[in-house]
């Protein structure tokens, strides 16, 4: 069994020690201390820091508490690191579509930028709210834009390629890609940018090989350029 009457003692012992310190401190200040003149000769005798004493020393003043001159723990303090409600609420409406937690994250990285939550910080969401197992209905609106012939509905994406994946070039590559929904026939382009005119082009290019090689002509396209997917007719 744990003996918690040493550390009574030691947090007494720690707090009467800084009591002592800031009576002095404010000797000092006040010019009313007998034996020392100035600030640095009263750190110097009692062995301690400015840095470490004036932390503390402002602690307790602004709440006259004695516990504020103990040790606090260190790292973040509990919930001060929560994403964002309004954020959480994007993740569970992505959820409810039957996305898992990659999708979610590639889905709202478009809106949200550098505040998007990482896919294991969307997993941390999805347990918070208990939805980290797909249910009946998310596994069926998963299922409902899923076509059942070719050529209905088109995906397009972008994914950047490795630095070092060609010896000696160290210049970034890109990969679009134009995925048939049914059959998941796909075709993918390698480009050196991801500007606008530069993935209109490699789309086309692989909407034209689809089309010919695989007799593949798309009614519908979708695309994850904005926050939630947005279908482009042609």
């Amino acid at each position: 069994m744990r003996n918690n009457t040493k550390d009574k003692t030691l947090k007494n012992n720690y707090i009467q020690t800084y009591q002592f310190l800031i009576t002095e401190y404010e000797l000092v200040k006040s010019k009313a201390h007998p034996t020392f003149k100035y600030v640095k000769d009263f750190y110097k005798a009692h062995a301690t820091c400015a840095q470490n004493f004036l932390k503390y020393y402002a602690r307790y003043k602004r709440s006259k508490d004695l516990k504020d001159l103990l040790p606090g723990k260190r790292g973040p303090k509990y919930l001060t690191r929560r994403t964002p409600k309004e954020i959480e609420e994007l993740v569970l409406i992505e959820r409810e579509k039957g996305c898992n937690k990659f999708e979610i994250t590639s889905i709202l990285s478009p809106a949200l930028k550098d505040k998007t939550p990482s896919p294991s910080g969307v997993y941390q969401i999805l347990k918070r709210y208990g939805k980290n197992r797909l249910t009946k209905p998310m596994q069926e609106e998963k299922r409902r834009i899923i076509k059942e012939k070719a050529g209905e509905l088109g995906h397009i994406d972008c994914h950047h390629l490795s630095k070092d994946i060609i010896a000696g070039d160290k210049n970034r590559y890109y990969l679009v890609c134009v995925i048939d929904s049914c059959t998941r026939v796909a075709w993918a382009e390698v480009v050196e940018d991801i500007k606008s005119i530069s993935v209109m082009f490699a789309s086309l290019r692989c909407l034209n090989h689809l089309t010919e090689k695989f007799s593949v002509k798309f009614s519908e396209i979708l695309t994850d350029n904005v926050l939630t997917l947005e279908s482009i007719n042609f």
